[in-house]
């Protein structure tokens, strides 16, 4: 089901309200801001520099073989000096614990992306079209766990009112060495004021909608504005799946070799050694 525009304002006037009840609030940007300007306000407003541990629970609500089944993550992020990198392991069922995915983002190049199963016993290094795979049969891909794209060229295509706010309306072409044989561009609204986007519509190469982001509640916490709540929507299956956040620090001393590809098969064990030594 595609959201109405009434629905998209409805979403995007709670999102600025929990904002203006003093939830959370980025610097504003000048004025008449560069498309380039605001999409860079957005990706800092949605990844923070602050090293991060979050646990997560992904819902598949739908139109799925995984219709109705839930699991647990548990997602760790980090700036390093030369990339910033953000890891994923799957806690729970326990058909599932284990499975790590790990995203390196380096300026410049194409993001490194690898895969552990348990049950294969082996580091697997993403390529083509394999990070836009399901994860666990869900509405979200291997890439939308990672990072928005840094390298994309954008336009300010509209100003909307949404309720009693103001929205960007920016279209994003992918860089073509990277993802644009898998969707051609993305159209974003952003709210002016917050920063954090309300929707996002991703077209096929073939210009037509085929999944839809939305996202929900945003809290402050530890002094940084947090969205913690994203639905993904497949258009054509009809499908979708959530993604909320049930808890989540900033600032932690996370040890750089973590988002090592080489550790993913005991990545378990360090996670849970950083937990008890958190719970101490």
């Amino acid at each position: 089901m595609r959201l109405s525009r009434s629905q998209i304002c409805r979403r995007a006037a709670a999102a600025a309200a929990s904002l203006a009840l003093g939830v959370a609030s980025r610097e504003a940007i000048a004025a008449d801001p560069t498309a380039t300007q605001v999409v860079q306000q957005m990706r800092a407003a949605l990844e923070p520099d602050k090293p991060s541990v979050r646990q997560l629970e992904l819902t598949v609500l739908g139109a799925t073989p995984a219709e109705g089944s839930k699991f647990q993550l548990v997602q760790a992020r980090k700036r390093l000096a030369d990339k910033r990198a953000s890891l994923t392991v799957m806690m729970a069922p326990p058909s599932a614990l284990g499975i790590a995915y790990l995203i390196e983002d380096k300026k410049g190049t194409a993001p490194g992306e690898y895969t552990y199963v348990p049950i294969v016993r082996r580091v697997r290094k993403l390529v083509g079209a394999e990070s836009q795979s399901p994860v666990l049969d869900s509405d979200f891909t291997f890439t939308d766990l990672g990072f928005v794209p840094p390298e994309t060229q954008d336009k300010i295509v509209g100003e909307e009112k949404v309720g009693s706010h103001d929205v960007y309306k920016i279209e994003s072409i992918p860089n073509p060495e990277t993802q644009q044989w898998y969707y051609s561009k993305v159209v974003t609204w952003i709210d002016k004021q917050s920063l954090f986007p309300v929707q996002r519509d991703f077209y096929s190469p073939a210009g037509q909608v085929f999944r839809i982001q939305t996202f929900g509640e945003v809290a402050r916490v530890d002094g940084v504005p947090t969205i913690l709540e994203t639905t993904m929507e497949t258009v054509g299956a009809q499908s979708r799946s959530k993604l909320r956040t049930t808890s989540i620090t900033y600032g932690d001393d996370l040890p750089d070799d973590l988002f090592s590809p080489a550790k993913l098969p005991e990545i378990v064990g360090a996670l849970e050694k950083i937990g008890a030594n958190k719970a101490k």
